[in-house]
Order: C-alpha cells, then sequence, then structure tokens
C-alpha cells in the first residue's frame, strides 16, 4: 500500500462499522479490545480488511494486533493481491 493516510482512515472506517463507534471513539481508545473486540467482530474485520483492500492478510499477525495502529501497519505492509 502506498498512502498510509489513506489506509488508516479506510481501516478506521472499516472497524467504525464492524464495531458500530464511531472512527472518534477508535482514535480516543485505540486497544481494540477496549470495544466489543470479539471473534466475530474480528472475523468480520478480517473479511472486511481483505475484501477492501485486495489483499491476503497473514491471520496469526491478524490476531496479533492490538490496536488500530498495529492493524494499520499489518494492512499496509500486506501486498495487494494480482
Amino acid at each position: 500500500m502506498d498512502d498510509s493516510v489513506s489506509v488508516r482512515d479506510s481501516v478506521l472506517d472499516i472497524l467504525s462499522g464492524v464495531l458500530d463507534i464511531e472512527v472518534g471513539d477508535l482514535l480516543t481508545q485505540p486497544v481494540l479490545a477496549a470495544h466489543e473486540w470479539d471473534s466475530i467482530s474480528s472475523l468480520e474485520a478480517f473479511a472486511a480488511l481483505e475484501r477492501h483492500f485486495g489483499i491476503e492478510l497473514d491471520l496469526r499477525a491478524f490476531h496479533a494486533t492490538r490496536t488500530v495502529d498495529d492493524l494499520v501497519r499489518l494492512v499496509d505492509k500486506t501486498p495487494a493481491q494480482a
């Protein structure tokens, strides 16, 4: 991914939709576990991120993310599928 700002904004929008919270809440409290981050929301976010960015995320790396910024870095470093 080239544009980190755009990636961050998109990740925030996706998480906001999956968790049904405002982006501002994610910015104020970026720790995912502080929100309704459970196995269902995690899988929804995983699928939405892969679909939106056209990538295939490493599931173990995804589960290791703890914050919004961790997730942004993971998405940003994952190459797009051809």
